[in-house]
């Protein structure tokens, strides 16, 4: 489970993007099947999570 150590709200489209990347990469999965849970990527900087929260997505850099 990835735990934020932060987090700032991110705009639908942007969080969609990044989503798509990463899947499309190989570096980033949901935390559960079906897509759902918290998505989590690798960047250069390290593990971040993109969190839909009611229609609004949230992104911050976790702990592992």
């Amino acid at each position: 489970m990835a735990i934020p150590k932060s987090l700032r709200f991110i705009d639908k489209l942007r969080a969609e993007c990044l989503i798509k990347k990463h899947l499309e990469a190989g570096t980033g999965k949901y935390e559960y099947p079906n897509q759902t849970g918290d998505f989590v990527y690798k960047d250069g900087t390290g593990y971040h999570l993109i969190r839909d929260c009611f229609g609004h997505y949230e992104t911050g850099k976790v702990s592992m």
